[in-house]
């Protein structure tokens, strides 16, 4: 239960940091805008105490999740080969597998239950906090430049998703190939008596390598799919740029100030991403 609490306050912390530091950056700018510099020293030193806080938060965020996600992997091992020596008989007659396939199964499952709960479930927290702090942020300083600019968020996270799908499914096909050309190191190496005796050493190494050229041009597709994502976060400039121009017509015409536009524009940005 305190770990739990611990992380709560954690992920919230850390993440509405983001949008705590664009309040205080728009009244810095716009006592910049105005000429009054003692207004500016004395809103600084709140960044100061942002950072302290965002770095404390941090540190609680990642101790809390790191150690909760060991602990239960800790206890899903015990449990998992309670339950496998629970078993009859029959069932270690039926499933032939050794000693070794059993723990192997264990540490694998285990290793990715644990990066789930230590990294991945953190993470889309993280991102989800963010998002609503950001725009809950902007509606608050300039409500219509945040609701003009909320469609952009769409062009900002469509690109994250297929990249995502793109990079999953060739991952999967990389892990195949690897997996055949695996199996033949394994049949080379259990019958190596034999391909000596035959000398096929030159064609086991022939073999390998074709099984190997398959998952050299996944990875060529991969890189070139992250080439396009980079290329994607021009469209980072392109929001930015509309945001800067509607924000200006606000300045002249609505008696806006820059540094709210300037807050409420990287707002709208960070919550996208």
């Amino acid at each position: 239960m305190v770990d739990m609490l611990l992380m709560i306050l954690g992920f919230v912390g850390d993440e509405f940091a983001i949008p705590a530091f664009f309040m205080f950056a728009r009244v810095i700018f716009n006592d910049m805008g105005q000429g009054s510099i003692e207004a500016v020293n004395e809103n600084v030193i709140y960044l100061v105490y942002l950072a302290g806080g965002s770095f404390l938060a941090s540190f609680m965020e990642g101790y809390c999740w790191s150690r909760t996600g060991e602990q239960q992997a800790s206890r899903m091992r015990v449990r998992y080969l309670t339950a496998v020596l629970r078993q009859d008989v029959e069932y270690f007659d039926l499933n032939t597998g050794t000693s070794s396939d059993v723990i192997t199964s264990i540490t694998s499952d285990n290793l990715v239950i644990q990066d789930c709960l230590s990294e991945k479930v953190p993470n889309f927290i993280m991102n989800c906090a963010t998002f609503v702090g950001c725009y809950a942020r902007g509606f608050s300083m300039i409500w219509w430049l945040t609701l003009v600019g909320s469609p952009t968020a769409v062009l900002l996270v469509i690109p994250g998703i297929l990249y995502g799908r793109i990079l999953m499914e060739l991952a999967r096909k990389m892990r195949r190939e690897y997996q055949k050309a695996g199996m033949v190191v394994e049949q080379c190496v259990s019958s190596i008596r034999t391909v000596y005796s035959f000398v096929e050493e030159e064609h086991t190494i022939a073999k390998f390598s074709a099984m190997l050229d398959d998952s050299v041009k996944l990875g060529i597709c991969q890189g070139l799919t992250k080439g396009l994502a980079v290329d994607c976060n021009g469209i980072i400039f392109a929001i930015m740029a509309f945001l800067v121009w509607f924000g200006s017509r606000i300045v002249m015409y609505n008696g806006g100030k820059g540094g709210t536009v300037f807050a409420v524009s990287n707002s709208i940005i960070f919550g996208g991403l």
